[in-house]
């Protein structure tokens, strides 16, 4: 069973990503608002994907991906227009310039996917989403 844990605080926007997911295969979810719910939400049920918007009611988007980052080995999509802090709070991880369209979820959760140890990935159905950066 595939778990992904959605962090936004646009319930039109979460329910958008999650209808993406399902079509890649993901069956159970949980949605969070803000920073702590998701840290709460994650030490309950370890997530097999984190996918994080660009607003929280709460806390910090890019902290919050941070957070997880350190401390899972999961795989964390930021779905944000400040890819300079994105880049800054995660060094390690592939970047995916914008625009991003939420059609190209498929691609970008692959992406994260690869960049995380252990992680198994098909294929993208796309070659490439935008300009995918990997920092040096």
């Amino acid at each position: 069973m595939a778990h992904a844990l959605i962090i936004d605080d646009n319930m039109a926007v979460s329910r958008a990503i999650q209808a993406r997911l399902i079509a890649m295969g993901f069956n159970s979810f949980d949605h969070t608002w803000s920073e702590g719910q998701a840290l709460s939400v994650a030490q309950r049920r370890s997530p097999d994907l984190v996918v994080v918007g660009d607003e929280i009611a709460g806390g910090s988007a890019t902290r919050v991906a941070q957070r997880f980052a350190e401390r899972l080995p999961t795989p964390i999509l930021v779905v944000s227009n400040g890819c300079c802090e994105v880049r800054r709070r995660l060094p390690g991880g592939p970047v995916v310039d914008g625009p991003f369209l939420l059609s190209d979820i498929d691609a970008a959760v692959t992406i994260a996917r690869r960049s995380r140890p252990g992680q198994d990935a098909p294929p993208p159905a796309e070659a490439s989403v935008h300009d995918v950066r990997f920092p040096e």
